[in-house]
Order: C-alpha cells, then structure tokens, then sequence
C-alpha cells in the first residue's frame, strides 16, 4: 500500500510536468521556445522568480547551514531578500529596456552588446562554471532522494532526474519553464508548510538554536554579501527579466519574490533545527533528506519526498535551459553560420549535452556544500563589473582582466580545499580591485596618448 502510494505520487508528478511541455509546445515559435515570446505576466512572474532560488541545491546548502549554526544561517534569505529589493528599486527597469532594445535572449550576449565580444565569452565561461556547479548539486539531491524513495542505485535515479526535465524542455524550451516553474512553487508551499507545522508540534528546539549571530560575523556578512549580490547578478534571474511583459509586471514580481522567499525559509527551518535534535551526528549536508526521509508518518514521508524530488529538480530545467541558450545565442553572435531560425534546433542539442555531463560528474563527485560556495563566489567576481555598467562606461580591458583574475583566485581556493563563506568571499575584493586599478591606468594611457599626439 505504502509503495503503491508513493508510486502513484511519483507518476503524478511526472504526468503533470510532461502535460505542461505538450501543452506549451503547441503553436510555439523561435521566440516562444527561447523567451517564452517576451510576454510573462501576473503571479507567473512572482513564480519563475521565487521558484528559481528554493530549489535542491538552496535547500540542501542552507539546511547544512541551520543544522551547524541554527536559525542565523536565515541571514542566507535575508540577502536574498535584500537582492529583490534592490534589483527592484535601481536596476531591473534599466536592464529591461536595455534587453528589449538590443533584443538579448542571455546575459552574455546583453553584456557582448556593452563591453564587446571578449568580456562577452568571458561572461559565458564564469556563468557555465557557476551554474554547472549548481546542477550538479541539484542532481545529486535529486538521485539521493529518488534512490530513498524507490529501491533504485544511485546513479540510475540521477539518470532519471537528467531524463525527466529533458522531455518537456525538449518539447516547450522556456515557455516549459515558466509555466513549471509556478507548479514547483505551488509544490514549495505545500511541501514546506505540512511539513513544517507537523515537526513544530512533535520537537522541543532550544532557545540556543535562535541565536541570529551564532554564525560569526564574518560567515554572516559573507552570507548576505553572496544573498544579496548574488541577486543582482543572476543570469537566470535576468533571462526572467528579459521575459517579462512589461515594467509593472517586473516590479510587482521582485517585490512578491522579496516577501516569498524569507517566509518559506523560516518554514523549512523547522526541518534543519527538528533534525539536529533527533539526529545529532549525521553530517549537515545530510540534514535536508534526513528530515524527510525519518522524521514524518507514514503517508506523509511518501508525500513529502515526492514534492522534495520535484523541489530538488526545479532548477534544473531553468539553468539547463539558460546555459544551452547562452551557447546558441553565442553561436548566433560569433559566428555568421548560424541564422535566427536554427535557435531551437541548436538549444535542444545543448540541452541534450549539457544534462548528459552534469549527469555524470553528479554521480562521482557529491560534495554539495564545496560545490555550492564556490558556486555562490562566482556571482562575487561577476558583481563589480556589472555594477559598474549602470554607472559608468567600463573600460572593456579592466574588464576583462576583472573576471579572468577572480576566476582564478576562485580556482586556487577550490584546489586547495579551502571552501568556506569568508574564504570565497575573497573573490569580491580581488574582482573589484582589479577593474578599479586597471580602469584608472587605462583611462590615464589613453589621456596620455591623446596628449602625446596634441604635442607631436
């Protein structure tokens, strides 16, 4: 009976996800498959942009985080939280007009228009880093889970978590994931709140666990450094942008998303907090699909896992998508083989490569919390630049050594093990520095040339 349920779960689940793709892809064109035809609108964009920061590998890396320090790892959220505001205030309205005008479909190809081809692919490689590592870690929790669900091997059920978004992105590109997208919130909620309010009133969680600055002050400030530019900053976040109706819709959905996201982490707080006091000795990566898996009923278990499949998956169709985009779009910009209708052919291919890898590493390599900081660090060294371009016109050099040089000091502290919040957090100054010296030393070259000439 218990497995007949959960089965029954399971199917749902993918039947649901499947229809969404069908459905999408009838009378879709280029533009509907690549940018859900510019014209999301209402609660949907409150959705796709809630949706895309709780997802597996949030969850995962924030719960470690609740299970070692309690409830002040919730300053990750209230970064986050922070980011929506301020992309509301300042910058969304500006990078909307500028992406309507130069038509961009990536982040890559808005800042190729900006600071020319170099910084362009420059921006493509740190966004493939950045959110390869995120899918890998989204995987990985997603075969954990599926593989404590059903009696599968590992590997087979990170397989099957590739295979299950590549059938509706397949069909439907990013109209599929629009529309999933508010389908996985929905699942958020349920999931989160039955949960929640299930552990709240079978767990005593001392006082000691609310301390907000148990974390130390520099993981905290690091946290809502990387909560908060990583906002800013996100490519997938900015696709969403690019896909919005219009500017009240844009604003109205930051504005919710500010409000969803710390109210649904203080939610599954209960899980990381209620966990550590049952199972003191598990390690915190474990802490998320420990609470599900041997804290709630029977019936409930079965439920909740299935919605935390979904959770974990809920991403990895958004990145998937984003990365195999950025490719195509820069094969359109680079090169002059291709032409505006070879998009959705080229993107499926992408696609279809993209998942088969992070497939594979996911299966050898699980070390979620290295994967997640060093992903999180790579919005660090893109923020200055980035920054930078609302206010003055960057020098394309500066640039381009400003990524390069904090991709490398990103590298250095992975390869040495090195991984913690204040340590990644090292990117942001290198990155900053470098573009400031190297903008005034360009500036000051080129008066000198101009100079030079005058006299000669």
């Amino acid at each position: 009976m218990i497995m007949a349920l959960t089965i029954f779960f399971f199917l749902l689940y993918i039947a649901i996800v499947v229809i969404i793709g069908v459905v999408s892809s009838r009378k879709e064109s280029e533009e509907d498959f690549m940018i859900a035809d510019r014209k999301v609108s209402g609660v949907q964009v409150a959705a796709t942009m809630s949706a895309g920061f709780f997802d597996g590998a949030v969850l995962s890396i924030y719960l470690a985080y609740i299970y070692q320090y309690g409830m002040s790892a919730a300053w990750m959220f209230v970064g986050l939280a922070i980011g929506f505001l301020l992309l509301r205030r300042r910058y969304a309205v500006i990078i909307k007009r500028k992406a309507d005008e130069v038509r961009a479909y990536t982040m890559p190809e808005y800042f190729f228009k900006i600071f020319g081809q170099r910084n362009g692919i420059m921006f493509s490689i740190l966004l493939l880093v950045q959110y390869f590592l995120l899918t890998i870690v989204n995987f990985i929790i997603a075969g954990k889970v599926l593989s404590l669900i059903f009696p599968l091997p590992y590997f087979v059920s990170v397989i099957i978590g590739g295979a299950i978004i590549l059938v509706y992105l397949l069909l439907a590109g990013f109209k599929a994931v629009i529309k999933t997208d508010f389908f996985q919130l929905v699942i958020m909620f349920v999931m989160s709140l039955v949960v929640a309010i299930f552990l709240f009133g079978k767990t005593t969680i001392p006082m000691a666990e609310f301390n907000p600055i148990a974390l130390g002050t520099g993981n905290l400030i690091a946290f809502l450094l990387m909560g908060s530019i990583g906002i800013l900053v996100a490519p997938d976040l900015w696709q969403r942008i690019f896909a919005t109706k219009d500017e009240k819709n844009l604003k109205r959905g930051l504005g919710y998303s500010a409000i969803i996201l710390p109210l649904l982490a203080v939610v599954i707080s209960i899980v990381g907090l209620a966990t550590k006091q049952f199972f003191p000795d598990i390690l915190p990566e474990d802490a998320l699909i420990t609470g599900f898996s041997k804290l709630l009923p029977l019936g409930l278990k079965e439920f909740g896992m299935v919605l935390l499949y979904a959770v974990a998956l809920s991403s990895s169709d958004t990145i998937t998508f984003m990365i195999s985009s950025i490719f195509t779009r820069d094969l359109k910009n680079y090169t002059q083989k291709y032409s505006e209708e070879s998009m959705r052919k080229l993107t499926r291919i992408f696609m279809l490569a993209f998942v088969a890898i992070t497939v594979v590493i996911a299966i050898f390599y699980q070390n979620i919390i290295a994967l997640g900081l060093s992903m999180g660090s790579v919005s660090l060294a893109l923020f200055p630049a980035i920054l930078g371009s609302f206010y003055w016109k960057l020098n394309e050099r500066a640039v381009f050594w400003s990524l390069l040089l904090s991709l490398v000091s990103l590298i250095l502290i992975f390869a040495a093990g090195e991984v913690t919040p204040e340590n990644v957090s090292i990117v942001l100054p290198v990155a900053l520095i470098v573009l400031v010296v190297l903008q005034k030393y360009f500036n000051w070259r080129h008066n000198y040339q101009i100079i030079k000439q005058n006299k000669f």
